[in-house]
């Protein structure tokens, strides 16, 4: 009987309907205490009929409630009124999976979006020793604002008899007696439809059917009857699903294995495989930009001395990358990096034409005088296109507070741009980590330094810089990292039997101890593990270079290291995309082109390849991108194109072994067996600690 408004439960008080289902009606309701509005459950009579089961219901309700996790429904209370017990929940406002899934299959990233943040709810649940057992797009509700949460935690194994608890320390759950079938058709594992006990791992392969049918909007097991259809999860495989690159198609292979030591066995992992191949930030709510909307793009030029004092060369260029380190924060905005400017240092330049070469709606040109601990800024944006002023200012303010100047100049370049900022950004803005006072000028110095690492006097003055702010703000997490990220620098390229990397690592763990979320840090944490010493840990450092784009997302170094991991565990089509993703930020990224291309060859796409590595070499620094050249054309069977482009190579990087195995190949497809051994000796003998 459907309650009428009015009707108390306890101190909730129904408004409305919402709707019904197989384990009781739902309602809107007030709670008279907080005055928030709910949802209440009032379960059946077929409970309140059983004493065990209504005891039962209790307690499971209770440790469901226990889960305080964003994608997982929150339970607020348990209670019963006039015999009728209900349960008190969040109110969401929003749509089930199904009903978003109505008219056919979600686009991939908003499907793999959807999957990561399933996955994180699963991957708490599981921590905690409950299992689902009944995950379905009926279960999974996603927010206006695109937040997933999933339902019926625990309430679902009202079903079925008790048994014993799923794990030691944890909530005691009813779990599945075997021989009887728990679950929704369609959605089973193998072993929930044979009958057999269940782990977390049925939850997995629910998540598999689940996301195949989000991607290629069918099911992935269906039959004209429920028997035909347990017939098909137990002995078929559904069809490739056309739209999933060949990273998701293998996820989804590896929920879906029939036997269950074969299948993914941690959610945790499966959302971290998600975010991998999804690009997608850790339990992120979904993006709200359209589709097929464009980003607007600014370049921020380095700041001009007017006094022109060599004592303030680092004023210029700090200003700039402070304010292109906050702006990088905007997801909806593309902002060139420093790297990309730092040409533009000395030059006298158009700021217009400066943006066309730079290929940026807009150009932000500045200008400052320094008098003391006095700084007086000027600051001017320009369309590229026509060259119209966009917005200026004057701006007054002291050394000590540059973070404030720094942050004016951002909000009104952002305006001028007409970008909303979103709530997301807003909240990057707001923690994005600055020291304090002298530290801060201290920090940007530093960064200034390290922008010419490759020169050993430069990076050991940055060192000493970056040690100084940190002793003036102990606590700031952003000028620890910057010095973990000197100490990194100097152990990589001049010092690496010294013990900077052990330092390095000291220090990110202090700055991410302060501050655990600092983008800055978990890129550079990403670099400690992805390096010989940590035995190159390709999914901890992509976690840390995924976790720091999602937190800075014009991180053009965080995109192009996740990429690299990515090539490394052949997810090839997302390491591509990841690669363009750098390259819109800075596309004169010349590592980023390379390892495209790279990319690309390992996928097969030789003539692509080719194009682009041809276009690379003149401009190299390194042996790479010739041997690249020379391999792509010998997979497309111009071996003297090769060896010509081989030969060339040599003489410009003598001593590479790169070369050394290129010659080899070349002589083992020619049928030289003893030149192709003559050159694998050498490449023993010359191997270097990074040779490939």
């Amino acid at each position: 009987m459907t309650l009428p408004a009015g009707t108390r439960l306890g101190p909730y008080e129904i408004v409305s309907p919402l709707g019904a289902g197989g384990m009781g009606e739902v309602y809107r309701a007030r709670d008279t205490r907080l005055g928030r509005h709910v949802a209440v459950k009032v379960l059946p009579e077929s409970v309140t009929a059983d004493k065990d089961r209504l005891r039962r219901f209790e307690q499971e309700a209770r440790a469901a409630s226990a889960l305080n996790h964003p994608n997982i429904l929150t339970i607020h209370d348990v209670g019963t009124e006039d015999a009728a017990p209900y349960v008190v929940f969040e109110l969401l406002e929003g749509e089930t999976l199904r009903e978003r899934m109505a008219h056919g299959a979600l686009p991939p990233h908003r499907a793999l979006e959807i999957a990561g943040q399933i996955a994180r709810g699963l991957a708490a649940a599981h921590a905690q020793g409950i299992v689902h057992r009944d995950l379905k797009p009926e279960n999974v509700f996603v927010t206006r604002d695109g937040r997933v949460k999933i339902l019926d935690f625990g309430l679902a194994k009202l079903r079925h008899p008790s048994g014993e608890t799923l794990a030691s320390g944890a909530p005691t759950i009813a779990s599945t007696e075997p021989g009887v079938i728990l679950g929704t058709v369609g959605y089973m594992s193998p072993e929930q439809v044979r009958g057999q006990d269940t782990d977390h791992r049925s939850d997995l392969f629910a998540f598999g059917a689940v996301l195949y049918e989000m991607l290629s909007g069918r099911r992935a097991f269906h039959g004209e009857s429920a028997i035909e259809t347990m017939t098909a999860i137990l002995q078929d495989e559904p069809p490739d699903v056309p739209a999933a690159t060949a990273g998701v198609e293998m996820t989804l292979r590896r929920c879906l294995a029939k036997n269950v030591g074969e299948r993914m066995q941690d959610a945790n992992d499966l959302a971290f495989v998600l975010e991998a191949i999804g690009g997608a930030a850790p339990a992120s709510p979904l993006a709200a930009e359209p589709a097929g909307d464009r980003r607007k793009s600014v370049a921020i030029l380095p700041f001009k001395d007017l006094a022109r004092n060599p004592e303030n060369a680092h004023l210029g260029v700090g200003l700039a990358d402070a304010t292109i380190t906050e702006l990088a924060l905007v997801h909806s905005l593309i902002v060139r990096p420093t790297a990309a400017v730092l040409k533009y240092q000395d030059a006298a330049l158009d700021p217009q034409q400066a943006g066309r070469e730079l290929g940026v709606d807009a150009v932000a040109d500045g200008s400052f005088q320094r008098s003391g601990s006095r700084l007086r800024v000027t600051v001017q944006l320009v369309a590229t296109a026509g060259g119209k002023s966009l917005w200026g200012a004057k701006i007054d303010t002291t050394m000590d507070d540059l973070f404030r100047m720094q942050d004016e100049v951002s909000r009104h370049i952002a305006e001028a741009l007409e970008i909303e900022l979103s709530p997301g950004d807003e909240r990057r803005i707001a923690k994005a980590p600055r020291p304090g006072g002298r530290a801060y000028e201290l920090y940007l110095k530093g960064r200034y330094l390290l922008l010419s690492d490759t020169n050993l006097d430069d990076l050991n003055a940055a060192i000493e810089v970056l040690e100084q702010a940190r002793e003036a703000d102990p606590g700031s997490a952003i000028a620890i990292v910057g010095l973990a990220d000197a100490y990194t620098r100097m152990g990589f390229s001049f010092d690496p039997d010294g013990d900077w990397y052990e330092r390095a690592q000291a220090l990110c763990a202090e700055a991410l101890a302060l501050d655990p979320q600092i983008p800055e840090g978990r890129y550079l944490r990403g670099r400690l593990l992805w390096n010989p010493r940590s035995g190159f840990d390709h999914a901890a450092a992509l976690r840390e270079f995924l976790a720091a784009v999602a937190g800075r997302p014009n991180l053009v170094e965080g995109h192009h290291h996740a990429a690299m991991v990515m090539v490394h565990v052949s997810l090839l089509e997302e390491a591509t995309a990841g690669f363009e993703r750098a390259l819109a930020i800075n596309p004169e990224d010349q590592f980023a082109e390379l390892h495209r291309a790279l990319s690309l060859y390992l996928r097969g796409f030789y003539s692509q390849a080719r194009a682009l590595t041809e276009d690379i070499v003149p401009r190299a620094g390194s042996a790479w991108a010739p041997y690249q050249l020379a391999m792509c054309h010998l997979h497309l069977g111009e071996t003297a194109d090769a060896s010509r482009i081989l030969e060339r190579a040599a003489r410009r990087f003598p001593g590479d072994v790169l070369f050394y195995s290129l010659r080899a190949v070349i002589a083992a497809r020619e049928g030289d067996r003893s030149r192709a051994l003559e050159q694998v000796d050498l490449i023993v003998k010359n191997r270097k600690a990074f040779g490939h």
